[in-house]
Order: structure tokens, then C-alpha cells, then sequence
């Protein structure tokens, strides 16, 4: 080809590549202008079916609903309009985990979440907690369910993007989705991991490294009642802590319940798909009117879980007037009311109770694996087969589910247990957490406040309260079942349980406390009081959030709304305080002067632009791995050595967990608090929000370009706070005990969920209340991310409860009229 023509044909390629690409943006901005009528937010007049009279909705700029109806049936209709108008997939992804319906979204990836969950048979047990409700809270949740279907009904347009992406269409909601929220929230919270991985240490570990596993509840460390924040009521009743037997020899007792096999793949963690949609850890206290600059009592609540995208709480405020109804705060998109929040009367927040109330069971099973032991005779299980359709599959999988009398065998979809183990678990009562959570809606006062909480069975949380009239309260709710001589710690031989518990614990035996001569309650995941440990469970975390804010309310005076605040936001590090000397003198064993003087210079605040926090933090973890490391070498899935272990051994210095298990030598602690800190010094000069961020996560938002595209992860953002500060760390920091998860950078995807502070002025409480992300779902929504800014500072946004202030907030007004 000459020159000329040569010239012609790139030319004309070139022209080609240029059309081409107008095109293909033609098409992608087209699409894009498509999806993003998925942007639905109500505004104007709309006409609701069922609705008995109009109701107004007053929206501030960022897109926080204050509900204006007449009764609460038209009220939570409207609710559930508006959860569905900006939360659509995130009530549909509740609904499909609850059924065990995810792998027809999500394909195989989803499949073992799905068995693991129809085996658990989530739906059933919300069927029967819904049947155990009064007429009239049913017909509550009818109206909720009639208000998302309505939403469902009269949508216009493109569905959000994740439906679009994944070529779905949302499912009708039931009054039973709602009551399976909390069966999805008990079950995040029930710490049935750390059960199992106990399991596999006893049989792993000798008895002298085991007791490191089921230390008591440090001396130190304060209880939320009979302790550091005041005196339990009278009416509590006191409880004695089962003593656990030991058998005669550990030979003995690895035999009566160890797995049968080796672990295999082991802690395969079926929830990982989901990863946790409930509160797992959090934050509450309440101080009173003495103690505050203006005499009136202040409470604060944030509740620690991962962060997702969209968050996994809704702000709004619900008034209806026939029934005085006036309450604001934290809804969860799926279900009716306010699950923390106020009213004119009461304030309350939650933190986990850390109640185990789950058990496993070592059942005996026959050669052909078809019948079990009991009471001297084999019976066989009790059998159904499900069908689960996948996505990409043309036939569907056919999951057979075996049940003993205690519970359904989850051994066959945890792979690497080896023993055949049955489930006990509260959640299979029927529970009436609905009732609870509508009456501590409409209290109007401590005792009515009270009554609401001790109906609310499920999930198990510490409740800390104020009123108007200045009452400061705290109350454990839930369901506790009575043990016969074991704490719980690890699964039982079945011989040892029989047809399963003997009860549950009354709830006038649960702590309680009100009015404290301190002037204030706390409660960061503790001890609820001392008789308790082994009873309501055993896995509480070090109390070191506990410990730093009792020790700041106790000499804090003057608190106001700021103040209480600033504390949700406090970094100073009292696991840092504990060992830090430690690290200095390792550094200058090894002869780093310079990195022994700034720790020694340190504030101890694991705040962004600390380089010290850095240098202690990748220390300590690299120094808890080299200790705990070499006895899981080979399980290492199964690895369990909580801080409290970890703890233990710094404390102790002679603990055998000290010596590499792998070498002829025995190794001291100083030698691997030295190796620690040759590896730390590499980060030395690292800030601590350069290598340590946050991330609230999409479940979509590992997909690449979808990411790119529609932006669904919100941040990474630098994160303050470490490992038991009151702004806290990711947790998870503290699990993996391999050779590299202890290197920076780390991205965390947990932290506070929200933030919640409220004065209780009598005729003018002020809540404020804020978010990681924003309210919509949508993340082509200008409420997506929009409080992320203000999260980064710290601050807070408004949301009362007089209409004139709603209104003068109001950035847009919906206006429901009845559909005649």
C-alpha cells in the first residue's frame, strides 16, 4: 500500500475508533441517565391505599422523614413506604437471607449461606413467634407490609441498580419479614463461632494453654450494676453461676467431646457472604440532671457493627396522634418503629448483652448414620428436603435438613467439625420482641418503659434509659437459658443434656438498676453484674471501653450534648497505657533509641495523625501472632486466642504460650517482644490514619467496575480509634493469626454504625442523631453519602420532635391522601 493510501486507511480507522467511541458513550450515558430514575424520592401529593386519613411527611435536606399521622396504623404504612422508597434492595437481601434465598441472586457463592440458613430454618421460627403475637400487633406489621407493597406496586421506572445489575425484581413483603429482622440480628449476635473454634482448641491444646481460653472477667474491669455505676434494685433476684465439672484427666475429657476427625478446611464461617447485618459491640451511658450544666439528664448510644453501604439503620421520626404517639431515632429498614431513639418522655439506647443462647450438642450417632442416641435408644432424625435454586444451575439443589429433639443438625453444613452436633437455641421460642419494642415506643415513663423491655425477647441487649423527669434506668433484655452444671463454652455431650435446657431464666432475675448514687449508667458490652459470669455467658470483651468511660464520667462534671459527644469520639488507649512500657524497653533492647522516646512521648490516643499508635499497634499484633501462631500451625481456620488470652500471657510472662511449639528451644517472652518491634519499626514513621481505614462496604462493591461506575463503597476514609478505644478498632484485626494479617495497611469495615445523643428537657428534648453514609440506598441518591462528611467531623444533625421544627427543616413535603 503507498504512502497516500496508507495515510487514507489510518485516517479512516482513526475515525472509526472516534465514532466508536461517541457511540459507546452515547450508550453508557444513556444507560446511566436510565438507572438513574431509579431515584424515586416522594414528594408532592400521593394517594396510599388503606390510609383512614391524610398524612404529612416533612423531609430535611438530608432526607430524614418526620411522619404527621393520625393513628399508628397509617403511621407505620407510611413507614413502610418510605423504608421501601429509599431501601428496596437492602429489605430484599433481609428477606432472601431469612428465607435461605440468596443463591437465586447470587449464584454458588451464595449456596452454602443458603443451606446454612434453611437448615437453622430462620423462616419458620419468625412463622411462629408472628402466630404467638396479639391481633393487634399483627395488624400493625400488616400495615407496614401493606405500606412497602404499595411502594413495590406503584414504582415507576427503572428498580435501584442492584436489581438491574442482577436482572431481579423485589419480592412482596410479609408481616413475617419483619419479625425475621431480629431472627437474622439474634443470630449475628449469638457468638456461635467462638463456641465451635473453643471446640476445636480443647482438642488441639493441653489443659495449661487451654485455661487461657476461659479466663474469668478481669477484677478490674467494671460491671454495669453492683459495681462501678451503681447498685442493682431490689427486685432483682440473685442468681447463683453454675460451677463447671472437669473431668478426671484431659485424655478423658477430649474424648467426651472433641471432634471425631481433623478440623479439615475448618472455620468455614457461612455468614461470611453476609458479613454481619446486626450490632454486634456498642456503646451506652446516661448521666443525670445533677451532673450535667444544665440539670437535665443526657444520654449517648452508638452501636458498633459493620459499616455497610447503605447503612444498616434509618433515621426518622413517627408522630401519631390519636395515641400521643411522638418518637424519633433509629429504624431498621424491614421493620415497624423505632428501635433506638426518644420519645417526649423516654431516651434509650442499646449495647449487646453478649448472652450466649446458643448451645451445641455431641450427639451419638449410629454406623449408618441414620438414627441417634437417647436415653439409652437409638432414634432416627427427623428428615426434610429443601429445594434451592441457584443461579446458573438449570436443576436445583436438593438440601436434606436432620433434626434431633434439641435441634437441627448443624454439623452438616459446617465442614471440618467432625463430630455430629445439634443445635439448642432460644430463638426456636417464640418470643415477643414486636410487643416490646411498640411499648417502649409509646412509654411514657419509667415503669411503662421497664414493662416494654422485659417482653422484648429477642435479640439480647443491655437496655440503659432517661426520662423527662430525670430517671436514669437500666434493665438486660432477652431470653437467658438455664444450663444444668455447664457454662456454655463449648458443646456438651448429649448425655449431659437430655431433652435439651431446663428453662430459661425468669426476667425478674435479670440486673436492673435505677438511679444510681454515681449519677450516671454505662455499659460497653460488660459484665452486667458479678454473680453473672458463666450464667448469661462468657465471651465479653476486655472492658477496656467499659473501663474508660466509667473512669471519665465518674470525674466528669458540667456534661452537656458536646461533651457526651466528644467522648463517643474518645481515642485514648487504655490497652496502650497497659502495655506500652513493654514496647519501650523492647525497642531499646534492640537499640532503637529513637523509637523507644516516642513511644515513651506518646498521648496514647490512636488518633490520625499519630505515628506512635502505628509503632504499638503493628507491634502488638505481630507480637500476638508469634505467640499464638505455632499452636494452630496446622488449624489455623480454627485459631482462636481472644485478647483476653493474649492479655493473660503479656501479664503473666511465664505462660507456655510463650514457647514455639515448632522449635527444640524455648523461647521467653522478651525475645518475641523484641522480634515484634524489628518488624514495627518498618511503619515507624507511618501515621495512624494513613494506615488504618475505614470502608463501609456494598455487598456489590467488590465487583470492580460496578464500583467505579455507580460508586457503592463509601470511602476508605483514615480511622481514628484502636482495639478497645470508645471509638473503636475493627475487632476482626484480632483474629487471623497468619504470617502477613498483622502488616499494615489495614482497611476496616467495622465501627460505629451511627451516633445518638439526646438532652430530656421537659416540653423540649433535643436528640441528634448521624450516619457513616446517608439514607438512601440508591447510590445514585444525593442522600447516599451525604452525612459522610459530617461523620468524618464528628458532628451531628438534628431531629426533633416538635412539628414547627420539623417543618422549619423541611427541604421537601410528601403529602399522603387515602386512595378512595
Amino acid at each position: 500500500m503507498n504512502p497516500v493510501n496508507l495515510g487514507r486507511a489510518r485516517r479512516a480507522l482513526a475515525a472509526l475508533g472516534i465514532a466508536g467511541l461517541l457511540v459507546a458513550g452515547a450508550i453508557v450515558t444513556v444507560a446511566y441517565q436510565y438507572v438513574r430514575r431509579s431515584v424515586q424520592a416522594p414528594g408532592g401529593r400521593e394517594t396510599l391505599a388503606r390510609l383512614d386519613r391524610p398524612l404529612t411527611v416533612h423531609f430535611d435536606s438530608f432526607g430524614i422523614p418526620h411522619l404527621f399521622g393520625d393513628s399508628e396504623e397509617d403511621v407505620l404504612r407510611a413507614q413502610g413506604y418510605l423504608h421501601a422508597s429509599d431501601r428496596l434492595w437492602q429489605m430484599e437481601v433481609f428477606q432472601r437471607i431469612a428465607r435461605g434465598r440468596l443463591s437465586e441472586a447470587f449464584g454458588e457463592a451464595a449456596l452454602d449461606t443458603d443451606r446454612f440458613i434453611r437448615t437453622l430454618d430462620l423462616w419458620a421460627a419468625a412463622g411462629e413467634t408472628l402466630a404467638a403475637l396479639r391481633p393487634a400487633e399483627r395488624r400493625l406489621l400488616q400495615a407496614y407490609a401493606e405500606g412497602v407493597n404499595e411502594r413495590i406496586r406503584t414504582w415507576s421506572g427503572p428498580w435501584p441498580p442492584e436489581f438491574l445489575v442482577l436482572g431481579l425484581e423485589p419480592q412482596p413483603w410479609e408481616p413475617q419479614a419483619s419479625v425475621a429482622v431480629a431472627k437474622i440480628m439474634a443470630l449475628d449476635l449469638s457468638g456461635w463461632k467462638s463456641e465451635l473454634s473453643r471446640f476445636v482448641a480443647w482438642s488441639l491444646l493441653d489443659p495449661e494453654r487451654y485455661r487461657y481460653l476461659e479466663l474469668p472477667y478481669p477484677e478490674w474491669g467494671p460491671t454495669i450494676v453492683e459495681g462501678a455505676t451503681g447498685a442493682a434494685s431490689e427486685d432483682a433476684v440473685s442468681i447463683d453461676p453454675p460451677s463447671e465439672p472437669e473431668p478426671d484427666s484431659f485424655v478423658e475429657r477430649s474424648l467426651a467431646v472433641a471432634p471425631a476427625g481433623a478440623p479439615g478446611d475448618g472455620g468455614w464461617d457461612p455468614l461470611a457472604f453476609l458479613s454481619g447485618f446486626a450490632f454486634s459491640a456498642s456503646n451506652a451511658w446516661a448521666v443525670a440532671g445533677h451532673r450535667t450544666r444544665d440539670g437535665y439528664a443526657l444520654l449517648a448510644s452508638d452501636m458498633h457493627l459493620p459499616l455497610r453501604a447503605p447503612a444498616t439503620w434509618y433515621i426518622n421520626a413517627l408522630h401519631a396522634a390519636a395515641t400521643d404517639l411522638h418518637v424519633a431515632g433509629l429504624s431498621i429498614p424491614g421493620a415497624p418503629g423505632v428501635i433506638v431513639g426518644y420519645n417526649r418522655h423516654v431516651a434509650w439506647g442499646f449495647t449487646n448483652a453478649m448472652a450466649d443462647d446458643m448451645d451445641f450438642v455431641v450427639e451419638a450417632i449410629n454406623l449408618d448414620d441414620s438414627a441417634y442416641r437417647e436415653e439409652g435408644v437409638w432414634r432416627p432424625f427427623d428428615e426434610r428436603v429443601d429445594t434451592i435454586r441457584v443461579r446458573g444451575r438449570e436443576e436445583p439443589v436438593l438440601h436434606r435438613v436432620r433434626r434431633t429433639i434439641r435441634g437441627p443438625v448443624i454439623s452438616d453444613v459446617l465442614p471440618g467439625v467432625g463430630s455430629t452436633l445439634s443445635l439448642l437455641w432460644t430463638v426456636y421460642w417464640p418470643t415477643t420482641e414486636v410487643s416490646g419494642l411498640l411499648a417502649m415506643n409509646r412509654a411514657t415513663g419509667a415503669a411503662e418503659f421497664e414493662a416494654g423491655v422485659r417482653l422484648f425477647g429477642s435479640p439480647h441487649q443491655n437496655v440503659i434509659y432517661v426520662t423527662v423527669d430525670g430517671t436514669l434506668g437500666y434493665r438486660l433484655s432477652g431470653t437467658v437459658p438455664r444450663r444444668d452444671g455447664w457454662n456454655g463454652a463449648r458443646p456438651i455431650p448429649h448425655t449431659r443434656v437430655a431433652g435439651g435446657w431446663i428453662g430459661r431464666w425468669p426476667a425478674d432475675s435479670f440486673p436492673v438498676a435505677r438511679n444510681p448514687e454515681s449519677g450516671f449508667l454505662a455499659s460497653a458490652n460488660n459484665l452486667q453484674r458479678p454473680d453473672l459470669f458463666g450464667v448469661v455467658g462468657i465471651d465479653y470483651p476486655v472492658p477496656f471501653r467499659a473501663r474508660r468511660i466509667v473512669d471519665r464520667l465518674s470525674k466528669g462534671a458540667a456534661w452537656t450534648l458536646d461533651s457526651m459527644r466528644a467522648l463517643q469520639l474518645d481515642t485514648h488507649s487504655l490497652l496502650g497505657e497497659r502495655f506500652v512500657k513493654r514496647a519501650i524497653a523492647a525497642a531499646e533492647r534492640i537499640g532503637e533509641s529513637s523509637a523507644a522516646a516516642a513511644l515513651a512521648a506518646w498521648d496514647l490516643r490512636a488518633s490520625l495523625e499519630s505515628t506512635e499508635a502505628t509503632l504499638f499497634h503493628v507491634w502488638l499484633y505481630r507480637l500476638r501472632a508469634l505467640i499464638a501462631a505455632d499452636e494452630f500451625r496446622n488449624n489455623m481456620e480454627w485459631a482462636f486466642f481472644p485478647p483476653r488470652a493474649l492479655l493473660e500471657v503479656l501479664e503473666d510472662g511465664e505462660s507456655p504460650w510463650v514457647d514455639d511449639v515448632r522449635t527444640d528451644e524455648v523461647e521467653t517472652l522478651a525475645a518475641l517482644e523484641e522480634e515484634a518491634m524489628r518488624e514495627a519499626i518498618h511503619w515507624a514513621d507511618r501515621p495512624w490514619g494513613e494506615v488504618h481505614r475505614e470502608r463501609s462496604t456494598h455487598l456489590l462493591g467488590g465487583v470492580g467496575w460496578l464500583d467505579r461506575v455507580l460508586g457503592l463503597n463509601v470511602g476508605p476514609r483514615p480511622g481514628p480509634g484502636g482495639p478497645h478505644t470508645v471509638r473503636p478498632d475493627d475487632p476482626r484485626r484480632w483474629s487471623p493469626l497468619d504470617s502477613t494479617s498483622w502488616k499494615p495497611p489495614y482497611l476496616s469495615e467495622y465501627g460505629p454504625s451511627e451516633r445518638f445523643v439526646v438532652e430530656m428537657r421537659p416540653g423540649a428534648s433535643r436528640g441528634y442523631l448521624l450516619l457513616p453514609t446517608g439514607q438512601s440506598g440508591n447510590p445514585l441518591s444525593p442522600n447516599y453519602r451525604d452525612m459522610a462528611e459530617r461523620w468524618n467531623r464528628g458532628a451531628l444533625v438534628a431531629v426533633p420532635l416538635d412539628e414547627d421544627q420539623a417543618r422549619a427543616l423541611s427541604a421537601r413535603t410528601l403529602q399522603f391522601e387515602p386512595r378512595q
